[in-house]
């Protein structure tokens, strides 16, 4: 029923993007834009208030040129222009006075993925879309919370600190994966008395980890929990909706997981949002990333 539901709510869309012609690009990306589009007719705004998924552009990369997709009053038009960048990966770029979501084609994003990942994970259709969203919610929180954002971490954004100082240090890397199995269980609890527990436990190890940590690590590490773990949220809300059925499997059960880099991050930043949802589910009301989610939770738990 879902499909069908989809396929119906697109018609209109469907002839809106072949009025202005493909000029080369694929069915099957066409198809996928589609699809993230008629999402936020189901999901809206996702409680962020004021994104709007369709804003942004999405350029798609076939290795030489760029098509964007782009929404022009209620039609969409399809136009193929010079790349903006040529590399594989899937951003949120500014474009003359604009945020534009650039991803590869699906093609590219699932040879790309099959290759780093050794044939161990698939990247497919509803992997590309909720991708779309990702970045078009990077696109939102830049145009929209910019001078916010760079407040948290205004030094540059080099993953080389992680790994010279929280990764390195064994005492500080042993603290994270607790308070990552923490969040991974809190997401899990069956009730709000359980959840405050975890909470509770994360807030200690968190403080005696911030001891052990530079100023210029603890505002890295936020800045990838707030922003790209609010991103992250996004992308999981976006994949749910399209496969229910394997969504604890792909974002749930790997939260705890806590390698080198800034992945981890990502997850656990997710998971604080996660665990809003359930103390407080309009959380997302008025957020405008000038605090950490995690404060939120603090406040809404009285930890």
């Amino acid at each position: 029923m879902r499909k069908i539901i989809i396929i119906l709510t697109g018609l209109f869309l469907v002839a809106g993007v072949l009025a202005t012609g493909s000029y080369g690009l694929s069915q099957e990306d066409l198809a996928i834009y589609r699809q993230a589009a008629e999402l936020e007719e189901q999901g809206g705004d996702m409680g962020f208030e004021g994104f709007s998924f369709t804003e942004y552009p999405v350029a798609f990369y076939n290795g030489e040129c760029d098509y964007v997709i782009a929404r022009e009053g209620e039609e969409y038009s399809v136009t193929k222009r010079r790349a903006v960048i040529h590399f594989i990966a899937a951003t949120a770029w500014p474009v003359d006075d604009h945020y534009e979501v650039l991803t590869p084609t699906v093609q590219k994003m699932s040879s790309l993925i099959y290759v780093m990942s050794m044939g161990d994970m698939e990247y497919g259709a509803e992997e590309q879309v909720a991708t779309l969203w990702h970045e078009a919610f990077h696109c939102y929180q830049m145009t929209y919370f910019q001078d916010h954002i760079e407040e948290i971490c205004p030094t540059e954004k080099d993953e080389g600190i992680i790994a010279g100082e929280a990764d390195a240090s064994p005492r500080a890397a042993s603290l994270l994966g607790e308070q990552a199995r923490l969040l991974e269980e809190a997401v899990k609890a069956q009730d709000v008395d359980r959840i405050r527990e975890c909470v509770v436990k994360y807030k200690e190890l968190d403080r005696e980890r911030k001891t052990l940590l530079s100023w210029d690590t603890a505002a890295l590490e936020d800045y990838y929990i707030r922003v790209e773990g609010t991103a992250r949220y996004m992308e999981a809300c976006v994949y749910k909706m399209l496969v229910p059925e394997r969504f604890d499997s792909v974002y749930l059960d790997g939260i705890s997981e806590c390698g080198g880099g800034s992945e981890k991050y990502y997850r656990m930043g997710m998971a604080q949002c996660m665990i809003l949802d359930r103390i407080d589910p309009d959380w997302k009301c008025g957020f405008d990333f000038s605090e950490p989610v995690l404060d939120l939770i603090y406040v809404r738990l009285g930890v």
